[in-house]
């Protein structure tokens, strides 16, 4: 019997889920959203054959022009290559339809990569890794004129707005990835510059390590100290709560991003991770 390429909105949930908590090959993106929630946007795809479930993959929009591969697992007696070219097809198709225009994915596996490159995609960039191993121990320095308060969901609207000037299609958050973020985060906070706010950053805690999730200062007022004062507000806010350890990601190419971390005594760890893209 010939496998069928369904949607995943067509499917039961539970049999999805089922298969993607099982022993496949499987790729996971960092994601602010679960697998049962892809599975009913548009890019989400299964490869079914004898009833059976055997590859599944979402590739889905975050923004009008922009995509991102947010999984992809495959029963591992499957020809992964073979389902990942058709599952990658739907998607691209789907995607077009809606107009997008690039398609990205993360390959930190080398099959990962091979299957992507067999498909046309083509490396973008690398995404680094910067850690600091110890907490603030002195008040670090002021800029004058800025006031940093802890973000509100009233916030938001104007956060958006930052975030889609401050940074390429390929990494802007949508609203509702943006809403998601504040909520999942344990310290989100703004900069305001003459009462105006003009910068943001979210951030995630467990136990006794923090991650700055998201940082971003509106292109007008960048190189102003704005971005590093919250910076420095996370390290403060989570030391003072006995966090001794924090982590960041940034693009190697985005080269301001990599010397404010490293003024901030983050180093940079070795375990980048590749970025392609696909133009569709």
């Amino acid at each position: 019997m010939p496998f069928e390429i369904q949607a995943c909105s067509d499917l039961p949930s539970p049999d999805l889920t089922r298969f993607m908590n099982g022993n496949n090959l499987s790729f996971n993106n960092l994601d602010w959203f679960s697998p049962e929630e892809r599975f009913n946007q548009p890019g989400s795809f299964a490869i079914v054959e004898d009833h059976q479930i055997k590859a599944i993959l979402a590739a889905t929009p975050e923004n009008p022009s922009t995509a991102w591969l947010r999984f992809y697992h495959v029963d591992r007696r499957s020809d992964h290559a073979k389902c990942f070219a058709n599952l990658i097809g739907a998607a691209k198709n789907t995607l077009q339809k809606m107009g997008a225009r690039g398609l990205f994915a993360l390959a930190p596996y080398s099959w990962l990569e091979s299957l992507l490159l067999a498909e046309g995609f083509k490396p973008a960039d690398t995404i680094v890794t910067l850690q600091r191993d110890f907490p603030v121990q002195n008040t670090p320095e002021t800029a004058d004129g800025i006031v940093i308060r802890e973000m509100t969901q009233r916030d938001l609207v104007v956060v958006e707005e930052i975030d889609a000037a401050a940074f390429e299609p390929a990494w802007q958050l949508n609203p509702v990835s943006l809403e998601r973020t504040y909520h999942r985060t344990a310290w989100h906070s703004v900069a305001l510059l003459e009462r105006e706010i003009v910068g943001y950053q979210m951030s995630t805690s467990i136990f006794d390590t923090a991650h700055l999730a998201r940082l971003a200062v509106h292109p007008r007022y960048q190189h102003r100290g704005l971005g590093r004062r919250l910076a420095q507000d996370m390290l403060e806010t989570f030391s003072a709560f006995g966090v001794t350890s924090f982590s960041v990601n940034t693009q190697s190419s985005n080269a301001s991003s990599l010397a404010l971390y490293q003024s901030l005594q983050y180093q940079r760890e070795n375990h980048d991770i590749l970025v392609m893209s696909l133009d569709i």
